[in-house]
């Protein structure tokens, strides 16, 4: 049963606390205690980590993310191909949108709307986060803001989480997983947190993230920062690594 909605919410500063350091499985649940939400879903899309939920804050609100996955189609898809948010009020209005499939799926679980966010960090796509809920009525813009802070968190938290695997061996032979030593790496970690904003740490985790995309050496990947080949906040360097890093 979920929780009273009045009861179960928590300040935004302790989210963002439980979105940095809780533990992976209640990501999803931050976002229920601190919105005006029933459920909540976080998948990766596509490449390069799958597709597949990563977070669910229950059962249903899993399935309801999983159909995404399966037909290739819904809000976060769409949010994430167009980094924008998706909003979604009414799943019983008039269909505008391009995931017909997922609408008449979703429109079966009983929600009555929903809300999904891109989580990206800088031009590195991760997927996306759904807000499930039972009525129709809009959000605050100042619970949007929320919502879309939650969001970066959330993100920042799901790369740290697969670059993690990516450490202790669980990808595809050909990444490499170099420990961050080296003047390259060190001075491409401070470009990254120039063009993102970041902390050290999590300029670093986009690094790794990028050569595990990639399949590159993290070395490469730094170089190609520190010679401006690859910028975060440019979608056009999507690919500018030489053909003889590879």
């Amino acid at each position: 049963m979920l929780p009273d909605a009045v009861s179960a919410m928590i300040s935004f500063a302790d989210a963002a606390r439980r979105l940095q350091h809780g533990e992976d499985g209640a990501i999803a649940s931050t976002f229920v205690d601190v919105l005006p939400i029933q459920a909540a879903a976080l998948s990766t899309l596509g490449p390069p980590f799958g597709s597949a939920v990563f977070s669910a804050s229950d059962r249903r609100a899993a399935e309801s993310d999983e159909q995404q996955v399966l037909l290739g189609e819904g809000p976060g898809w769409s949010a994430l191909r167009y980094r924008e948010p998706v909003l979604a009020y009414d799943l019983s209005g008039p269909t505008g949108d391009d995931w017909p499939s997922t609408r008449a799926a979703l429109r079966q679980t009983g929600w009555a709307g929903l809300l999904s966010f891109p989580l990206s960090v800088g031009t590195f796509d991760l997927g996306a986060v759904t807000l499930y809920r039972a009525d129709t009525g809009p959000l605050a813009p100042a619970e949007l803001d929320e919502a879309k802070l939650l969001a970066h968190l959330a993100a920042l938290r799901m790369l740290s989480s697969a670059v993690r695997d990516v450490e202790a061996g669980r990808t595809p032979t050909s990444v490499s997983v170099a420990q961050p030593s080296g003047r390259h790496v060190h001075q491409a970690t401070g470009m990254v947190v120039a063009q993102l904003d970041l902390t050290a740490e999590d300029a670093l985790l986009v690094l790794r993230a990028r050569a595990f995309a990639d399949g590159l050496p993290l070395h490469a990947v730094a170089e190609a920062v520190i010679e401006r080949r690859i910028d975060f906040r440019d979608p056009r360097t999507t690919d500018p690594v030489r053909k003889e890093d590879r």
